[in-house]
């Protein structure tokens, strides 16, 4: 027995670096490289159809990502429910490497910009051009620019207002190190349900905390095994209940979470 869970490991290790090396190349030749030399002309030729164009790159991107972690690294979702079209705000727990593209495969158009740590605008091949290119609100997460971090992501509020995008907060800011959530970070969020006053939608995820940073999951993420579920629509809270709308919604979450792990 303990022979073939040694085996079991092994395998399931060689396994996963297989799935991260085929999955760097993926991201050089084929979402680096399609994403300048194809996405980005298309956006400046047809500036019209900007938000067609680059929600169906992050569609394209988030399934064929997923695809790949299925067929190479044997990973399962147990999926239930989804985020019918329509701009809306969607809040999500964070525990993985997956959340993003489960996300973006879970919410319809028009596409989600996520408020994203502003660290992140420069220097990481494709996803940094991705995320200007979707025109994501960056955020420093600091305590002396919370006043800024929360103007900006008040600017992208008003685009969900207006019906051109969605909305994905990870309202915990940062992945979890233990699957459970972690208390909300309520200031963007409240910037956001001030002002979209659109249906909101709740994920969770579980399953996943083990792939936290790809350092995490280079030799664990083969044979993953997750559920996500999608509640909602939730109507958007009137102004003087933000507050507590934003409780009740951590609440709605971690009761979620304890059903799918009952």
């Amino acid at each position: 027995m303990n022979l073939a869970s040694s085996l079991l490991r092994l395998a399931r290790a060689l396994q996963s670096l297989v799935f991260f090396a085929i999955y760097a190349v993926y991201t050089v030749l084929f979402f680096g490289l399609v994403q300048r030399v194809v996405i980005w002309p298309l956006v400046l030729l047809f500036p019209a159809r900007r938000y067609d164009i680059v929600g169906a790159w992050f569609r394209l991107l988030a399934n064929s990502t997923l695809g790949l972690a299925r067929v190479i690294a044997d990973v399962r979702l147990d999926v239930r429910g989804s985020v019918p079209p329509g701009s809306s705000v969607t809040v999500m727990n964070h525990q993985s490497l997956l959340d993003v593209p489960i996300a973006y495969s879970l919410v319809s158009r028009p596409y989600p910009v996520i408020p994203t740590r502003r660290l992140y605008a420069r220097g990481i091949p494709g996803v940094s051009p991705l995320l200007r290119l979707a025109r994501a609100p960056f955020v420093s997460q600091t305590r002396e620019g919370a006043r800024a971090d929360v103007k900006t992501v008040a600017r992208a509020a008003q685009e969900v207002a207006a019906g051109h995008l969605s909305m994905l907060i990870f309202p915990e800011g940062h992945r979890t190190h233990d699957g459970q959530i972690s208390p909300f970070m309520t200031g963007g969020l409240r910037a956001i349900l001030g002002r979209a006053r659109r249906p909101i939608y709740i994920i969770v995820v579980d399953g996943l905390w083990h792939a936290r940073t790809t350092a995490d999951a280079l030799f664990t993420f083969a044979g993953t095994r997750g559920k996500v579920r999608v509640v909602g629509p939730l109507p958007p809270p009137e102004a003087g209940d933000v507050e507590t709308f934003i409780a009740a919604l951590e609440a709605r979450m971690g009761a979620t979470l304890a059903e799918m792990r009952a």
